[in-house]
């Protein structure tokens, strides 16, 4: 399910992309899409402490406390892959936008087909990274599939995977004979780094990297290994350059 959150504090403005919204949904019966709108960035903000995350905010700019710019700050400290689209009736934010890595950026008053067109583009994504997955075996004879965009990193340990994810879960897998490089031979996004013999991470969600170590979007801390660590800075600078960050 795709689930999106419109934050406006004018009501007028907040009804009017809510119906928008509902208006594209109505278009597109195919998409399980849900919509759920709040009247402050706070608002928005408490919600998240109650569920995991939505997959796409459209977020006025200009309000009261904290503003469109501050939520999306809030927003990008727990969650790297959300598409964040702003609406304003000023220009005047645009770059500051795009340093939370912004998704889109539409002035209002807004046109529908301008909405229309940043939703066919965030949600052709979401559907690409969807189709991405990396596939284990896990005890009892289940299968885990989860999205690339949703791992944090992988390590193995007494063969067997570890899946760390970005609901802050792990997933364990059944004993492989197979080594670590084979079982991550699927693995051929380049977001993915390897950091030691036994840990493989998506540079997607790297806040920084020193000589030591990496901090991940969770703040969690990965050793890195004195043989890998030339490679795994280059990489996430190369990784950085094509994101054009």
């Amino acid at each position: 399910m795709i689930q999106i959150a419109i934050c406006d504090d004018q009501c007028e403005e907040l009804e009017r992309t809510y119906t928008m919204v509902k208006t594209y949904y109505d278009l597109h019966p195919e998409l399980n899409i849900s919509f759920r709108k709040f009247q402050s960035g706070n608002d928005l903000l408490e919600s998240l402490n109650s569920r995991k995350r939505y997959d796409i905010y459209l977020l006025d700019i200009l309000m009261p406390k904290i503003n469109g710019i501050e939520t999306g700050t809030a927003i990008r400290k727990n969650d790297d892959t959300a598409f964040i689209i702003y609406l304003t009736s000023s220009p005047d934010f645009a770059l500051q936008s795009y340093q939370v890595d912004a998704g889109g950026y539409l002035l209002k008053p807004l046109e529908e087909k301008d909405l229309f067109a940043v939703l066919d583009k965030v949600i052709a994504k979401l559907d690409a990274e969807d189709q991405r997955r990396f596939v284990f075996q896990i005890p009892g004879g289940g299968i885990e599939s989860i999205p690339y965009s949703r791992l944090l990193y992988l390590e193995y340990y007494q063969h067997r995977l570890i899946a760390h994810t970005t609901e802050q879960t792990t997933l364990e897998s059944i004993y492989y004979r197979e080594s670590f490089q084979e079982l991550t031979a699927s693995l051929t996004d380049s977001r993915f780094v390897k950091i030691s013999s036994s840990i493989i991470v998506n540079m997607q969600h790297i806040r920084n990297i020193t000589s030591r170590e990496i901090r991940l979007s969770n703040e969690e801390g990965l050793k890195i290994s004195r043989i890998y660590i030339t490679e795994a800075r280059k990489s996430f600078m190369d990784y950085l350059l094509e994101r054009g960050n």
